[in-house]
């Protein structure tokens, strides 16, 4: 089985950790982060994507993720991203973000098994391993394995479009928090019904489908390189 890494995660958590050691010890740190990954999801092989230069969802909100604009960037970050690059052979996701190269080398067939401790990963269908996270030496959730299937990944993609994602500046429905999209949700059994549920609560409360749609494509991860959830639907309805 082969683990697709997003390694965003472990190139910030590494630089941190490493804001007062020599360069070296930063690329020990990621190392170790990234081998001990490929080992506890019980993988033969890896890849690795860390997002590049651009970001389609800046050419459609360039309000997107602005609310961490102002965050300071940690020393190291750019080096040890260039590390996994060089080094590791990891995919330089350029005009598009390390978790939509998961998406994209996502397979049905259990051959590979998606790595990451974001949220929005498990709209993709299959097999997922999300790490511990670990604050100051204390596990504050242990690791997980999912199975997700084409139902659920349409569940938790709508109610992410609901709720809106404040770490990624998209605001949902006013009012509507996890457990209203779920009762929200609740009926729905497929796609389409998930998607007009989700339009008429977009509606209904004055927001309207033209950020309906817009939210669509922020939150949706591509399974193709270059296919928006909108333009997907229009390719196969």
């Amino acid at each position: 089985m082969q683990a697709l890494i997003d390694a965003d995660t472990p190139v910030y958590v590494s630089a941190l950790a490493s804001e007062d050691e020599a360069e070296y010890s930063a690329k020990r740190y990621l190392d170790n982060y990234i081998l001990n990954i490929i080992k506890d999801s019980g993988c033969s092989s890896y890849s690795l994507f860390v997002s590049g230069t651009g970001n389609f969802r800046k050419e459609i909100d360039h309000t997107y993720k602005e609310n961490r604009k102002n965050k300071p960037e940690p020393k190291y970050r750019e080096m040890l991203r260039q590390h996994l690059i060089k080094e590791w052979g990891a995919f330089e996701c350029n005009g598009y973000e390390a978790d939509d190269g998961c998406g994209i080398h996502q397979e049905s067939d259990g051959s590979t098994i998606i790595c990451g401790i974001d949220k929005d990963l498990l709209q993709i269908p299959g097999l997922h391993y999300q790490w511990p996270i670990i604050r100051k030496g204390v596990v504050q959730r242990p690791a997980l394995f999912h199975n997700i299937s084409v139902e659920q990944g349409w569940r938790n993609l709508f109610a992410q479009v609901l709720t809106g994602d404040t770490s990624d500046n998209i605001r949902g429905v006013p009012g509507i928090g996890p457990k209203k999209a779920t009762s929200i949700l609740a009926e729905c059994k497929t796609e389409e019904e998930m998607y007009n549920v989700c339009l008429e609560q977009y509606i209904n409360s004055g927001v309207g489908k033209e950020i309906f749609d817009k939210h669509l494509d922020l939150l949706y991860i591509l399974r193709e390189l270059g296919i928006t959830y909108n333009i997907r639907k229009i390719i196969y309805g």
